[in-house]
């Protein structure tokens, strides 16, 4: 497949987005101040020509390093900025060039590395540390749980930012599913058959989607601990510890909202609507039913589909569980888990107090007569969700040592190291 020719996660998942008070998208102007000349996030250097953000320079080296050929799909017109340098990889490349990069200013280091190569970092650090975006926090004192010089922009609750910042992750999964089902890795999608679900059809998620839908919800994970300045202060090796747990939090949290959502009772829906059931067969095509591992993956699945109905699915559908309420759930579970922000207590304790008297808000706006009831009920979701996060981070590993399923780089570096 040619690089250019349909999206990569890699393209999708570093989307990034600016607050409404961010500074416009560079142009090729050479004053930093601008900001980088290809896309207008935060200059690093100048190194090939041209003000530049790290993730752009890193991305022209390795266009002009490797000779890559990219493609545009809407005839080299995308508007490259901030929010969208990484759908179009050929427009981006092209736009590096305009603003005055030059493939001459890579010297031969650049090209061949260290004279004593390190051992090679994890894969996270460019895939979902270096440029994964700060959507909204940086303006709002009462979401970052930090000092910030300068009076605030805005003081918009926490609550409403971090909704913002879900409902602009969902709106960006529909072109990665898109793209991803012109990627056929196993077999021919319009041979599978559909079933409807409350009035909509869905096909069985294969080992492709739970696979891509792991990468999904890491990559989500990250952005949402990008908001945080506790996160982003975090090392890199920090980072991807708690993204080991906390991936799988996301995931199940939107998993679970979707599922309460649309499916019926006894199927689990992953973020691209693709449904489990705990009959493994059900769906299944003939071919892979009669596959060697089927058996043993027969009497796996239903551990994980079972577990996340009972803690998450039916749970989030019996309490109408709303998009508001699981913002606080991932916020809390990811501020909550064991061995993590050390060095950062106050800051912690000013974020979950800032959740809980949000909650306890919008809980007496929607439930007036029983929001005490509704809050400690949303409270104790999070140990039934962890009991969830427990089951599937078995199934994973067991999935991985028995060879049951091949995954991702990014997602066995995080998830599986």
């Amino acid at each position: 497949m040619s690089s250019g020719e349909v999206m990569t996660y890699g393209e999708i998942h570093r989307i990034s987005t600016s607050s409404p008070d961010t500074s416009p998208p560079g142009t090729s102007t050479q004053d930093d101040t601008d900001g980088c000349a290809v896309c207008g996030d935060r200059v690093n250097g100048k190194r090939y020509g041209a003000p530049a953000c790290l993730g752009c320079i890193v991305f022209f080296r390795r266009a002009v390093t490797n000779e890559v050929t990219y493609k545009c799909l809407k005839g080299g017109t995308c508007v490259i900025t901030n929010e969208s340098r990484c759908i179009c990889r050929y427009c981006r490349l092209q736009k590096c060039y305009t603003v005055g990069m030059k493939a001459s200013a890579i010297q031969r280091r650049d090209v061949m590395g260290p004279r004593k190569p390190k051992i090679k970092e994890s894969i996270v650090k460019t895939e979902i540390i270096e440029e994964v975006p700060k959507l909204i926090m940086s303006s709002n004192p009462s979401s970052t749980g930090s000092m910030s010089e300068g009076p605030p922009k805005h003081k918009r609750p926490l609550l409403e930012d971090l909704v913002e910042v879900q409902r602009w992750q969902c709106s960006k999964h529909h072109s990665f599913f898109e793209a991803h089902e012109a990627i056929n890795l196993d077999g021919d999608l319009s041979s599978m058959t559909y079933l409807k679900l409350n009035g909509t059809l869905h096909r069985r998620a294969r080992a492709r989607d739970v696979n891509s839908m792991l990468k999904l919800g890491l990559i989500d994970a990250a952005t949402w601990g990008n908001q945080f300045d506790l996160f982003r202060r975090l090392s890199t090796e920090e980072k991807k510890h708690i993204l080991t747990e906390f991936g799988f939090t996301f995931m199940l949290v939107d998993q679970g909202y979707k599922t309460a959502q649309k499916a019926e009772k006894g199927f689990w829906l992953l973020q691209n609507d693709t449904y489990m059931h705990e009959d493994y067969f059900l769906g299944l095509p003939e071919e892979d039913a009669r596959k060697e591992n089927a058996a043993t993956k027969a009497k796996l699945h239903p551990l994980f589909v079972n577990e996340s109905l009972n803690c998450v699915g039916y749970p989030f559908k019996n309490l109408q569980i709303d998009e508001h309420e699981c913002a606080v759930l991932k916020t809390i579970l990811l501020l909550t888990q064991q061995g993590v922000f050390k060095h950062c207590v106050n800051e912690v304790k000013h974020l979950y107090d800032c959740c809980m008297t949000e909650l306890m808000g919008h809980s007496q706006r929607k439930y007036p007569d029983t929001a005490a009831e509704r809050f400690g009920t949303i409270i104790l979701l999070t140990s039934s969700i962890r009991c969830a996060i427990n089951a599937l981070y078995n199934q994973t590993r067991v999935s991985d040592v028995f060879d049951l399923m091949k995954f991702d780089p990014l997602v066995r570096d995080v998830l599986l190291s």
